[in-house]
């Protein structure tokens, strides 16, 4: 089949964004907060915020399939000649749409619109079931990241 043609998405998908998104968390809390900040968010940034891209799949029934992502401005560098990197934080696709391309379609469009604000890298982290996915667009491996995040009570000082 056909994958559906990617769009941007648009502050009315918000509530769509937010399904998948939640779809695709990794033990994350899902609090009523949580889910009002990043619905309310969406709304509020997308097609405002220059920095903030998401592509989307639309059926009759909702967002077959999302993916957003952010550009970063750091240091200018010989890895970063524009100081502008890109950050894919969700890639989305309904169960029910599975398997037919609409992943590749809004993953595609994204990393070209990241590459079109400047980006000189773009960077995700991958799931097994997405790995292959992104090893055919061009993505590798990169060992040697760490986080610090802070724990339940805040940052420890």
């Amino acid at each position: 089949m056909t994958p559906g043609t990617a769009q941007p998405a648009l502050p009315e998908d918000a509530d769509e964004l937010l399904r998948l998104r939640v779809a695709v968390l990794d033990g994350g809390r899902l609090t009523d907060e949580w889910r009002t900040i990043f619905r309310d968010d969406m709304r509020e940034r997308l097609g405002t915020d220059p920095n903030l891209l998401a592509y989307v799949v639309r059926t009759d029934d909702g967002l077959a399939a999302c993916a957003i992502g952010i550009v970063y401005r750091g240091y200018l560098g010989p890895t970063f000649p524009t100081g502008r990197w890109g950050r894919i934080h969700t890639v989305a696709t309904d169960p029910a749409h599975r398997r037919r391309g609409h992943g590749r379609a809004v993953t595609t469009a994204l990393v070209e619109a990241l590459k079109d604000r400047g980006c000189g890298a773009v960077e995700l982290r991958a799931t097994d079931a997405g790995a292959h996915l992104y090893r055919t667009l061009g993505f590798e491996p990169l060992d040697g990241f760490m986080t610090l995040r802070p724990g339940p009570g805040g940052w420890l000082r």
